[in-house]
């Protein structure tokens, strides 16, 4: 139960990302930079002063993280590039396929089993974030490198997951989010560089959103998701990342007052029948150790 906790802690977490993307003024490449930066400083330090741990050699399981990272920079990438290119909308649904991508990785490379229980979560999930966005689609000839973009942010994600899984058999997490986050960093930096785009002179506002997107969605968030990888079935986390859409909306109508549509409350309605679903031994098991009483053996 522990994990489920922590689980649902990194997707509230992930959620925060779309507000803090929409209070920074940053460019893309400059945002990714800063934010993947300190928080591969913040690793660092973590793992030089608290952690103490000797840093790993360069083996063929350090490629792994590497590779992992590399995917990251990637799947960050087309995701902006297909937010500013298509409608959120479509970006949400066609996003939605990650899922799929992950599923088929884990069960070729992990052998993890696609269960009817998980398939029916996965398409109410993906009913109630259509419900929700169904009004915005639109898909033409001006949103199609968009549409595309979002899909193959998907499959980087999934590449992410399914790497960071590999790299997480062989290294600890703090090891691990601390190459991955470097990796991505370097990856952005040198965006920004080509592009000759300044690092500093922005807004307090864009800087806060910077703090935000580094505590929330990057430490509570992603870096729980790897811690999770070897304790949760990947097929399950991936399903369970369609909540964050509805989470984000629900969050987004709190701080900026965003109305939401009728519809939305029966997205959320099956959303969280999609949860109930997806976690239904877990909360099995916890509905049974509340109401067990002990034996005579056990009082004793």
């Amino acid at each position: 139960m522990p994990h489920i906790l922590l689980y649902f802690l990194a997707l509230m977490s992930l959620s925060t990302s779309p507000v803090w993307a929409k209070l920074n003024l940053m460019p893309v490449e400059v945002l990714g930079f800063w934010r993947l930066g300190l928080a591969s400083i913040i690793m660092g330090v973590w793992i030089i002063i608290y952690k103490r741990k000797t840093w790993p050699r360069i083996d063929r399981h350090f490629y792994w993280i590497i590779l992992s990272g590399f995917f990251f920079f990637l799947h960050l990438w087309t995701y902006k590039y297909a937010s500013r290119n298509t409608s959120v909308a479509n970006t949400m649904i066609l996003f939605a396929s990650n899922p799929l991508w992950s599923s088929v990785g884990a069960i070729i490379f992990f052998k993890e089993k696609m269960t009817v229980r998980l398939m029916f979560a996965y398409v109410l999930a993906i009913c109630g974030i259509y419900l929700l966005a169904f009004k915005h689609i639109e898909f033409n000839s001006k949103t199609f490198l968009g549409d595309i973009s979002a899909v193959i942010s998907a499959f980087f994600h999934a590449c992410y997951m399914l790497t960071g899984k590999k790299s997480r058999l062989h290294y600890d997490n703090s090891i691990y989010a601390f190459f991955q986050y470097l990796v991505c960093a370097i990856f952005f930096a040198g965006f920004v560089f080509a592009k000759g785009q300044p690092v500093l002179g922005y807004n307090s506002i864009s800087w806060l959103s910077v703090v935000g997107l580094v505590i929330l969605p990057t430490l509570l968030g992603h870096l729980t998701l790897s811690y999770l990888v070897n304790y949760m079935s990947l097929s399950l986390m991936s399903c369970g990342k369609l909540l964050e859409p509805i989470m984000a909306s629900i969050i987004a109508y709190f701080v900026f007052t965003e109305t939401l549509k009728p519809q939305a409350w029966m997205a959320f309605t099956l959303t969280a029948f999609s949860v109930v679903i997806l976690f239904w031994p877990s909360l099995m098991q916890l509905n049974w150790r509340r109401t067990t009483k002990p034996r005579p053996s056990d009082e004793a």
